[in-house]
């Protein structure tokens, strides 16, 4: 038995989770990367590593990290005297220990790419944070027809307009617009507290395809970028049934903003590396070889 075979395994349970009933609702991959601090150096692999959620006063932490997959995928929540409601399951599928043989998004890939094959008949929605969004890692996922991507990108991330129609005149079109930034967009929506813009738009990261990209703007004036490959007039979801009212509450004047509320599901990523720290004894693991390690 392999640390494959178990992801596998992992994936498969959580895919016979689904009703038949939501059989055709969209099903949700996380990838991100977590740190275990170990308090030795002679454990196989460890190495100086920054993690801005390590509360000891240092940036820096000797550990070893991880990254990891999470398959969220939907049931139906029975509520007494109410009808059911759609809640996405958060499932950890597995890990893979970054070596520096493969880099990090060398492993997310990896990852992806095991469970897609059991993934080909569903509409699966890819979501990251701006450390993955990097177009080695997003044009290896995007070969999957049913696939689609929402992400956090850097704020300085590359954003053109379309290409101005052909105007006859001779010599090579226009590949695309001019540049826009940030200021750009016009906030003209509001969800969640916060004043948002859209604006379809070709990147760097992601080849020619047209890109959604969103601008969010809090009320003290911080702003964060979103890129999503999702037509939202493409997403198979139902949206009266969902459980999270930052789902349900979703107008038809504002469908287009509906992938930046979706991106909001990566957060059960974070929740799962709380609970198995917390409670599974994830970071309390003493051997020292990597491939003696099961998580490996």
């Amino acid at each position: 038995m392999t640390s494959r075979s178990l992801r596998l395994q992992t994936a498969e349970l959580a895919c016979s989770l689904i009703p038949a009933s939501l059989q055709n609702e969209p099903v949700f991959l996380s990838v991100d990367d977590t740190t275990v601090p170990k308090f030795g150096k002679k454990f196989d692999a460890v190495s100086l590593l920054h993690d801005h959620a390590c509360h000891t006063g240092k940036p820096y932490v000797n550990g070893h990290c991880f990254v990891s997959l999470t398959l969220s995928v939907p049931v139906l929540n029975q509520h007494e005297g109410k009808a059911p409601l759609i809640r996405y399951l958060a499932v950890p599928v597995g890990y893979r220990m970054w070596t520096k043989e493969q880099t990090k998004l060398e492993l997310a890939g990896d990852l992806i790419e095991e469970v897609m094959p059991l993934l080909k008949d569903r509409q699966v929605l890819l979501l990251f944070d701006s450390w993955y969004a990097k177009s080695s890692l997003i044009e290896r996922v995007l070969q999957y027809p049913g696939l689609d991507i929402i992400c956090n990108v850097r704020s300085d991330s590359a954003m053109y307009e379309l290409p101005p129609l052909p105007n006859g005149k001779p010599g090579r079109p226009k590949k695309h617009g001019t540049r826009i930034h940030l200021n750009d967009f016009t906030l003209s929506w509001e969800m969640d507290g916060m004043q948002v813009g859209h604006h379809l738009v070709l990147t760097n990261i992601c080849g020619e395809r047209r890109i959604h990209a969103y601008v969010s703007c809090t009320t003290s004036g911080s702003r964060r970028l979103f890129f999503s490959t999702l037509d939202p007039k493409n997403l198979h979801m139902s949206c009266a049934w969902q459980e999270r009212k930052v789902l349900k509450d979703a107008p038809a004047s504002g469908m287009e903003y509906y992938p930046l509320k979706l991106y909001k599901l990566r957060w059960a990523i974070e929740t799962n590396y709380y609970d198995q720290k917390a409670f599974c004894s994830l970071n309390a693991y003493r051997i020292r070889r990597k491939m003696a390690l099961n998580i490996w």
